[in-house]
């Protein structure tokens, strides 16, 4: 054979093995060892800020929960200790009253002088058969109670 041949047959061989185990080529941070220094802080620098983020997001939340605790706690409180009861037709109030008229009524003290009661209701000294606010009357004034007759309906309000 010649020597021509052979190193054919010799490069056509190493072609070969080649295609069957072909290399990776090598990323760009392995070829330099600057960038790869620069990859890795990057990398770094990138899982910091999402364990941060994902802290904030944790905060807002649990500070979201607590207002909402918090305003439901609110209404349970405001529901709970109503404003009037109402038992057989009498409406009793330990605090001001929105009677459906649209009038707030705010019963604030009793006296007696001369024999004749008096009740102050919305800063306003009052007595019986006195109106208030046009659409009520001064029905009785009692022991801590004053009754109203809020256009027909008996209004009952207690100090």
């Amino acid at each position: 054979m010649s020597l021509i041949q052979q190193a054919l047959e010799k490069t056509s061989r190493v072609q070969e093995t080649r295609t069957a185990n072909p290399s990776p080529a090598p990323k760009v941070y392995e070829r330099d060892p600057m960038g790869a220094a620069l990859e890795q802080e990057l990398t770094q620098v990138q899982q910091s800020y999402a364990r941060r983020r994902k802290f904030y997001w944790k905060i807002s939340l649990g500070v979201l929960a607590v207002f909402f605790v918090a305003g439901l706690s609110y209404v349970g409180i405001r529901s709970s200790h109503s404003v009037a009861k109402v038992s057989s037709g009498t409406v009793t109030s330990h605090a001001p009253l929105r009677i459906f008229s649209g009038t707030l009524y705010r019963l604030t003290g009793i006296t007696s002088a001369d024999g004749k009661s008096m009740a102050v209701i919305n800063d306003q000294i009052v007595s019986v058969g006195d109106p208030l606010s046009g659409k009520a009357m001064v029905k009785a004034i009692g022991n801590g109670e004053v009754r109203l007759d809020v256009q027909g309906r008996e209004i009952k309000l207690t100090l």
